[in-house]
């Protein structure tokens, strides 16, 4: 794995913050579902670049794993949020309880696995932390885009009671999981790999906008936003792919900051 280009501390920062900052202002009227799309982006990013750092240490069949189970996890922490939010009556809370539960099953999954399963991993906490509030952040962002709202008591009645949130969980599960597959190797790098999570986000979210059809009557624009977004952001993952092969093709040999590093 390449160097990366901008550090993951800045990643986190900015996908957490700004993460829940754009859920919480999906319920202003008819640009609300834009800022959806953009913590859907931002969570996808989060937990895509997390993966890279866990896959250094070759866990193998692990990876897959791991994101299946983590966003399960956001799936559950979604659920609990919402509900502990309407239970206190405080629907406001339900993105920050959502992700402090995210954060605290994250953490104990992470010390089953090291103390039980003896899977000694240095990052493995903060990883498994990360991936699952990232995928928290996802479900709900998606959530508000099909409601351009963030009132727990109707995400609760249009996406939790009918099963939405089932379809969110396996959208997450490929837009996070399939970019790192798709580029791991000696020649992975961070501008392939998250020019493709994002590719994959937007794909994700013109199927998302098409479902919203039944309850926001701002789908279309959603629907145009998420296919301009998506042709960019491919052709940007083209573009670095044939830049990389190249490299390659040209010289015979591997870049070397990967040769030094295998």
């Amino acid at each position: 794995m390449a160097d990366d280009l901008i550090p993951h501390q800045i990643i986190t920062l900015v996908s957490l913050v700004g993460g829940l900052i754009c859920i919480y202002v999906s319920n202003i009227s008819s640009i609300g579902g834009i800022f959806s799309i953009i913590a859907t982006i931002l969570g996808v990013v989060y937990g895509t670049n997390t993966l890279r750092h866990v896959g250094k240490y070759s866990l193998g069949t692990g990876v897959p794993s791991i994101v299946y189970m983590l966003t399960a996890c956001g799936l559950i922490s979604s659920i609990v949020g919402i509900s502990l939010s309407l239970f206190v009556d405080q629907s406001i809370l339900f993105p920050i309880i959502s992700v402090v539960i995210a954060g605290l099953i994250g953490l104990s999954i992470s010390l089953i696995c090291k103390y039980v399963f003896n899977i000694q991993v240095e990052i493995l906490s903060k990883s498994f932390m990360s991936i699952a509030i990232a995928t928290t952040i996802t479900i709900m962002a998606m959530s508000t885009l099909v409601l351009s709202s963030s009132d727990a008591n109707m995400i609760y009645h249009y996406v939790i009671e009918n099963g939405l949130i089932i379809l969110f969980m396996i959208i997450t599960v490929m837009a996070i999981q399939n970019p790192y597959n798709s580029c791991m190797g000696p020649n992975e790098d961070q501008y392939r790999t998250l020019s493709l999570a994002i590719a994959n986000a937007f794909l994700m979210l013109i199927v998302i906008s098409i479902i919203s059809i039944i309850s926001n009557g701002y789908w279309y624009v959603y629907l145009v936003i998420s296919l301009i977004g998506w042709i960019i952001s491919i052709r940007k993952y083209f573009q670095y792919t044939k830049q990389q092969a190249a490299s390659v093709r040209w010289y015979g040999l591997w870049p070397k900051n990967d040769e030094e590093e295998f």
